[in-house]
């Protein structure tokens, strides 16, 4: 038996994170469309969708969709 549950993404408030983080995030972008990293993004929206987490915006040179997924190491 599989398990086919589709996980609906909820919408989180990426403006309630520091400022030095939505930079970060805001920054370190890869954008498939230019093939460039670190071009930038603008209009971030945050979601998650069960142990995933991540941000969508627009490519500050080009405009296409940019997806930043988050990712959380253990310090041990």
């Amino acid at each position: 038996m599989t398990n086919d549950v589709e996980i609906k993404p909820v919408v989180r408030d990426f403006f309630s994170r520091s400022e030095e983080e939505q930079n970060d995030f805001l920054q370190q972008t890869w954008c498939n469309q230019c093939m460039e990293m670190d071009l930038g993004m603008k209009n971030p929206q945050e979601f998650e969708a069960g142990e995933r987490i991540w941000i969508e915006g627009d490519c500050v040179k080009c405009g296409s969709k940019v997806v930043t997924e988050l990712v959380f190491e253990d310090d041990e």
